[in-house]
């Protein structure tokens, strides 16, 4: 991930980030009014460090898949 924001300023917008994440401007103007995404508001704009989008991202490197079901034949 961190060579896909190489590209990328060290300070983000919201169409920056949505792009990185493949999602819209408005889920992650929902994520920073959930408090999921630290952003700041400068003006009327919200701009997001690159350590905390990672940090966003660090949360759920440790979330495992839950295991496959095997079925059972009775």
């Amino acid at each position: 991930m961190n060579d896909l924001l190489n590209d990328y300023p060290p300070i983000l917008n919201i169409n920056e980030v949505a792009e990185i994440l493949g999602v819209t401007p408005n889920t992650i103007r929902k994520l920073i009014k959930n408090n999921s995404i630290h952003a700041v508001k400068v003006g009327k704009r919200y701009k997001i460090t690159k350590t905390k989008l990672l940090n966003y991202l660090g949360e759920y490197e440790d979330v495992q898949e839950p295991p496959e079901q095997k079925e059972v034949a009775i």
